[in-house]
């Protein structure tokens, strides 16, 4: 069993090689359940590419974008990489 800790370490690491990114902030931290498994759901915050922001865009919407990582709770897997809707982007 991973902790919380473990979890979040492992969905920074994971965004990192997957991503091509080095920093991120933690905004959400659930336990959850995903194909019948145990998981740490783990959201993390990064900025927008600015090709894809205009300068209204940028003015009028989060210039954020969420990811969230599934890690396994028993063996520290990443199960799965979700983009994160907000409210404002729905």
């Amino acid at each position: 069993m991973i902790d919380i800790k473990q979890a979040v370490q492992i969905a920074k690491v994971k965004a990192a090689e997957m991503l091509g990114k080095s920093s991120f902030n933690l905004e959400e931290i659930e336990r959850d359940s995903y194909k019948s498994r145990d998981v740490w759901s783990i959201t993390l915050s990064l900025p927008k590419e600015a090709d894809q922001l205009t300068t209204f865009a940028y003015l009028s919407t989060n210039p954020l974008q969420y990811k969230r990582f599934l890690i396994d709770a028993e063996t520290g897997e990443l199960l799965a990489m979700k983009l994160r809707e907000t409210a404002a982007s729905q």
